[in-house]
């Protein structure tokens, strides 16, 4: 008898396995980041903004001089509040605060998106300038709060451009009692010597132009401080053009 040997052949067939074991794994670096996005995003972001903002504004404050100036901070809003020592010491600070510059990633920013100056006018002392005088020097504070007068770089002419705003200073002046003193303060680029020379010319400039719309001359006086009395910081260009300015205050009768 013949035997016939049968080969019986197994095909193996290959088959993938189940995808979502490996796209979970892959998906997870992927959620881990968008959760360490929501954190970012969320109270610990808010928490750092507001920590920065109010660390960077109370030095600044604190160099210029506005020590005396209570700061609150609610992300990027920054309310200011406490007594004036004298007039128009509120709008100074409120303008300091919003040139105020803090670190991002894309270098020094401005810090508050609102600033809001909550102060009390000072109490009236022996020697000071009578009320209505004092209310003047705030309203004049409160024109330059926004603009300053311009001028040409380095010199004391005044920029064409700066004239509406000496119109509503001179405006703002034939209302207001007593003397009125012209500050000129520049910042710290040049010699101090000159610098000194610059805002007196240029506090003399602003006098003569005031005088030219109508103020008497014997109510006006010129004074320069060059750059002793900065608001803003000197290493930056915002900072140093705030410090580029005049001032207005009233002068106690004596």
């Amino acid at each position: 008898m013949q035997s016939v040997a049968v080969l019986h052949r197994h095909l193996l067939v290959w088959r993938d396995p189940p995808a979502w074991p490996f796209m979970w794994r892959g998906l997870l670096p992927l959620l881990g980041l968008v959760l360490v996005g929501l954190f970012a995003a969320g109270p610990f972001a808010r928490g750092a903004i507001e920590a920065s903002v109010q660390r960077e504004i109370r030095d600044q404050l604190n160099a210029s001089g506005f020590g005396w100036v209570r700061l609150g901070v609610s992300g990027q809003n920054v309310t200011l509040s406490g007594e004036e020592p004298g007039a128009g010491e509120g709008a100074r600070a409120s303008a300091l605060a919003r040139g105020a510059t803090c670190p991002s990633w894309i270098g020094r920013r401005t810090c508050a998106v609102k600033v809001i100056g909550r102060f009390t006018p000072p109490a009236p002392l022996a020697g000071a300038a009578p009320a209505p005088a004092q209310a003047c020097e705030r309203s004049l504070a409160g024109l330059l709060a926004g603009e300053q007068i311009e001028f040409a770089t380095g010199s004391a002419a005044i920029d064409s451009r700066s004239g509406p705003l000496l119109d509503r200073l001179a405006s703002e002046l034939g209302s207001c009692p007593g003397t009125i003193r012209v500050e000129g303060h520049t910042d710290t680029i040049g010699r101090g010597s000159f610098n000194r020379a610059l805002s007196e010319a240029r506090a003399a400039a602003v006098r003569d132009a005031l005088i030219a719309r109508g103020i008497a001359a014997e109510r006006l006086k010129a004074q320069g401080f060059g750059a002793r009395r900065a608001l803003g910081d000197n290493s930056t260009e915002a900072g140093r053009a705030r410090n580029r300015r005049i001032e207005f205050h009233a002068i106690p009768a004596g």
